[in-house]
């Protein structure tokens, strides 16, 4: 059957004779009278019972036909469909029929068209603003409107996707320039002293300008200019997407930063919360050091950077007494605690006190003393105003002090004994699990008799004791360490701990999970567990194998010395899978870290 083409049909139901009803040949439409020739004689059509049905399905098939070619299967089918006779009997193509079928397959297809065209629009957008962000797809937006090649972006994606892409990395170079412009304007008035009264004028803080000196209005300079930066750059995950500087969050990092001075200045020397602070604990704030006070700029400069957040505009009203207390507490106070004790430490009955502990009581390693200690009870002093101690019952802070510098030579002798007992099971033939686990958590309660962070040569000092009252442990040291034996349970012990620590993160992932949480918290509980039980350990170990004695040179070289000792610590400290010895050593450490697990409220056994 040819195909007749679709405006045949439509021109010919558009002739308006007074006849409805359209004949279809191979290849043209016509009208349809009440009569035809077949055969070459005129014949009614109400005669052609025979050939009547086959005509009409001709004359629909090729209808059909021709509104599939010109619109497509779909439309065209469906747009047949709609107008056809449903009755399953076979009907005359009328005018009607085709030109209702036609303008709805016109109207399909324009809608159609519609569609693709927003669908694509959108699509182009959104990619814009996945690229560069909101702000940069607005402006593209604006200048797209009106234009007639973006409103038909269906007909060719491709080239207007390409097209607007260009307009956008145009955008984004004004955009980014101009954004720059704008930073650099707003931290050049940050230098003058002028502007920034005004500004604090205007946010009512209190700030002696006298006593702000230029490198502080340098630093705080710098901190408005990176909370700036990340104001313009709205999306961590895509720095290079810029947007435009908001007025009112450009003030709220300028105040914050006016704010930390303002806070500075009440902690400064003759501030009113720093001497409010001294006066309640008993303390002449006269003794504060320059450097406890250059320590507290530094440490509230970071903190104030911190709490207000990445862009600089977090609300921090609510936070300042309490920083600014924390920074009075550990800077300014712990410093005076410092230097009180040490005065005490000068005394003749101290020096009595601490000799017995003093390697062979060299007027140096006295004089050492005399500083770690005093610091080491201040620094527990700290932590006992923290818990809310007033000292009444002690007689006051500094009473309080002196007490506890005699309770840290104590510490120190208790600190002593428990790393021995700890060398003695790392360098065993066979460790004790139990034994040695156990000495590692009382040295983890009792680390600041060692000094901890607080003096990297407090664990020395404490060999040097050990090794002098004990050269058969000194000996067994050796001894281990040649035989291997020391990487062997070093190896054992970090084994333990990391299955331990694998096991903690299993449970608490597990646990988050379940409550439909993100597991980023597990992750860094389980780490801090972690750094818990191989603390006393990495506390440890390097000061233990800087004690091993020189190796004798005809029998190995000082190279390959140094190769095995940095294998001990390789074995420590890059654990392979845990083996068999190692649950005994992580069962030890469960028990001895009990109430570490118990915080958390984890079951572990191995």
């Amino acid at each position: 059957m040819s195909t007749v083409e679709l405006s045949s049909f439509v021109t010919a139901a558009q002739l308006d004779n007074g006849l409805d009803k359209l004949h279809t040949t191979q290849e043209a439409v016509t009208q349809r009278t009440s009569h035809t020739s077949v055969g070459g004689k005129m014949l009614s059509w109400a005669k052609l019972h025979i050939t009547g049905d086959s005509q009409k399905s001709a004359d629909q098939t090729r209808f059909q036909e021709a509104l599939k070619t010109e619109f497509g299967k779909d439309v065209g089918e469906a747009a047949y469909k709609a107008f056809a006779p449903g009755d399953g009997k076979a009907h005359s193509l009328t005018k009607v029929q085709v030109l209702s079928s036609v303008e709805l397959a016109l109207t399909t297809q324009e809608n159609k068209a519609k569609e693709l065209n927003v669908a694509t629009q959108a699509a182009i957008l959104t990619s814009i603003t996945k690229t560069h962000g909101t702000e940069v797809a607005a402006n593209v937006t604006k200048l797209l409107e009106g234009s007639s090649e973006f409103t038909k972006a269906g007909e060719n994606p491709e080239q207007i996707k390409a097209i607007v892409s260009q307009i956008a990395e145009d955008v984004v170079k004004n955009l980014a320039a101009e954004t720059d412009a704008n930073i650099a304007t707003h931290i050049e008035k940050l230098g003058d002293k002028e502007h920034l009264k005004a500004a604090a004028s205007t946010a009512d803080f209190q700030i002696n300008w006298d006593n702000v000196s230029p490198e502080q209005i340098t630093k705080l300079q710098e901190n408005v200019q990176g909370k700036l930066e990340n104001q313009s750059r709205p999306n961590n995950s895509n720095q290079s997407i810029r947007s435009s500087l908001k007025d009112e969050q450009v003030q709220a990092a300028v105040n914050n930063q006016l704010r930390a001075i303002a806070a500075l200045q009440s902690v400064s020397a003759g501030g009113t919360l720093l001497e409010s602070v001294f006066s309640e604990l008993g303390l002449p704030a006269e003794k504060i050091s320059a450097g406890a006070f250059g320590e507290i700029a530094t440490v509230l400069n970071g903190v104030f950077n911190t709490v207000s957040g990445p862009e600089g505009t977090n609300d921090i009203t609510d936070q300042i007494e309490d920083i600014l207390q924390k920074s009075i507490i550990n800077s300014a106070v712990q410093d005076v605690l410092k230097s009180t004790l040490r005065e005490a430490a000068q005394t003749d009955e101290f020096s009595s006190q601490i000799a017995p502990f003093v390697p062979e009581g060299t007027p140096k390693e006295i004089r050492a003393a005399q500083k770690w200690l005093p610091d080491l009870a201040a620094k527990e002093i700290v932590r006992s105003i923290k818990d809310g101690n007033d000292f009444q019952e002690q007689g006051g802070i500094v009473n309080a002090a002196k007490a506890e510098l005699g309770k840290q030579i104590e510490t120190a002798q208790t600190a002593n004994e428990i790393i021995k007992g700890f060398v003695e099971h790392l360098t065993a033939d066979e460790i004790n699990a139990e034994l040695l686990t156990e000495f590692i958590a009382k040295h983890s309660n009792n680390a600041d008799g060692l000094g901890g962070d607080d003096n990297k040569f407090a664990a020395e000092r404490h060999f040097t004791k050990i090794f002098k009252e004990h050269p058969e442990i000194q000996q067994q040291l050796n001894n281990a360490f040649r035989s291997e034996k020391l990487k062997e349970n070093s190896q054992v012990v970090s084994e333990a701990i990391e299955l331990i620590s694998t096991n903690v993160e299993e449970q608490l992932v597990n646990r988050l999970q379940q409550a439909g949480k993100h597991p980023t918290e597990a992750y860094a509980t389980a780490s801090v567990i972690s750094s818990t039980l191989k603390g006393p350990f990495v506390q440890l170990f390097a000061p233990l194998l800087d004690s091993l004695d020189s190796p004798d040179e005809n029998t190995i070289s000082e190279s390959e010395f140094l190769e095995q000792k940095q294998a001990v610590t390789d074995a420590f400290f890059f654990p392979s899978d845990p083996s068999e010895n190692a649950t005994g050593i992580a069962n030890g450490l469960v028990k001895g870290f009990h109430d570490l697990f118990a915080r958390h409220d984890l079951q572990l056994s191995f």
